[in-house]
């Protein structure tokens, strides 16, 4: 049986107005997803493709029979093949929805997992520190180059600075050139950089990283003054 992580129910993190192209101006809600919940679980797995080999309601097996399942059977085989690894790590996932739509619509998405100090993705790679992995961040193609991206992102810190962690990386295709500008734009830099250059489709994926201000101190460094 699936287990999920404690997560706040519906709980708000940020609400921005976005201009949506022929749509005048949408609201958009970004918020921590409840995986307890079959509602945002059923919203999530609209989404999201299967990453795990489960046999689910509909699936051909062998001889081309077709698997009938009960229904909540068929629920909870849907969200293991879509979300399994979400629970198994205990990420925490952020959702963007449409304000605008009658039933919860996610029109982006992105898991946020927990890990201590140590090795990154490679063995050979440098000893980061408590971090937050940032992974799976997707928008919905009706709904890019609006800022939702960025606006999960910048959820993603605040979360990672409510669970006083100061660090965050991530893993980005060297050749994926938009994905790389935004994080880039964000202050996300290169945690292995070569010694000599060489050419992106030669690195495969790239790991970065970025510092986070402690809790009280600036971008700039300086200690934030608070009235006594």
């Amino acid at each position: 049986m699936l287990t999920a992580a404690p997560l706040a129910a519906r709980s708000a993190i940020a609400l921005c107005s976005l201009a949506a192209a022929g749509r005048g101006h949408l609201g958009v809600v970004i918020r921590a997803a409840n995986l307890t919940d079959p509602g945002d679980c059923e919203a999530l797995c609209c989404v999201r493709k299967p990453v795990e080999f489960v046999v689910e309601q509909g699936s051909k097996g062998f001889l081309g029979q077709v698997a009938v399942l009960e229904p909540e059977v068929a629920r909870r085989r849907r969200v293991q093949a879509r979300l399994g690894s979400a629970i198994r790590d205990k990420a925490r996932v952020l959702i963007a929805a449409d304000a605008a739509a009658a039933e919860l619509a996610v029109i982006g998405t992105v898991d946020c997992v927990a890990l201590p100090a140590g090795k990154g993705r490679r063995a050979m790679g440098p000893e980061l520190p408590q971090r937050l992995l940032i992974r799976n961040l997707w928008v919905a193609e009706a709904f890019r180059r609006q800022g939702i991206g960025r606006r999960l992102m910048d959820a993603a810190e605040e979360l990672a600075a409510e669970m006083h962690i100061e660090f965050l990386s991530l893993d980005v295709l060297a050749d994926n050139e938009p994905a790389r500008r935004l994080y880039e734009g964000l202050g996300f830099t290169d945690l292995e950089p070569p010694p000599v250059p060489v050419p992106n489709w030669l690195r495969g994926a790239l790991s970065l990283g970025k510092a986070l201000a402690p809790p009280g101190v600036t971008a700039e460094g300086s200690t934030e003054m608070r009235p006594m």
